[in-house]
């Protein structure tokens, strides 16, 4: 891109930063871009959020950018199912416990859960797990989930949503790279 005259390029525009301004051209709606950010990238966190961020702010209007917001999910969706092994229980038929640790450090989650369950289809299985997860479960240790707790402190603060029982769960470690995307316009 360099001597283009582009800041962003064509396909992050195209993938990114249109659909955004077409969907945000309603004043009631709100995007999460969110992404995994697998063990092998996580060193590229500042860099990978830059890219997304400049898509999104270059293509919306700073009435629509505020209401834009880029988040992870960290290493990827199938590790929050370990915060809440009831849910994963409930479909598989496994007898798995809480991991006890971040679950969010679990290098491969998703090849963890095929070694635990060898039929295990991620959007099948994946779909019925999410169905059931409990958030406030997962979000109830607060040195724990950072990168997931952003993502609904920053839907918390986007709705107003008054006091609630999740408002006390947002109270603990967030995405360092994230936390600080502003709502105000």
């Amino acid at each position: 891109m360099l001597g283009s005259g582009k800041r962003i390029p064509d396909r992050d525009a195209v993938e990114i930063g249109l659909p955004s301004r077409r969907f945000l051209s309603s004043d009631d709606r709100y995007v999460l871009l969110i992404d995994d950010l697998e063990e092998r990238r996580s060193a590229d966190i500042q860099q990978i959020f830059d890219r997304y961020r400049l898509a999104l702010d270059t293509m919306l209007t700073a009435n629509q950018a505020h209401r834009a917001s880029v988040h992870f999910l960290v290493n990827m969706l199938e590790a929050y199912y370990f915060a809440d092994a009831q849910a994963v229980n409930a479909v598989l038929g496994t007898d798995l416990v809480d991991f006890e640790g971040d679950v969010e450090t679990i290098p491969n989650p998703k090849r963890n859960l095929k070694n635990l369950w060898r039929g295990f289809d991620e959007r099948e299985h994946g779909r019925q797990i999410v169905e059931r997860l409990n958030v406030s479960h997962v979000l109830s240790r607060t040195d724990t989930c950072c990168s997931l707790r952003t993502i609904f402190a920053w839907i918390y603060m986007a709705i107003g949503e008054p006091d609630c029982e999740m408002r006390l769960l947002l109270d603990g470690c967030h995405n360092e790279t994230t936390r600080g995307q502003n709502l105000a316009a």
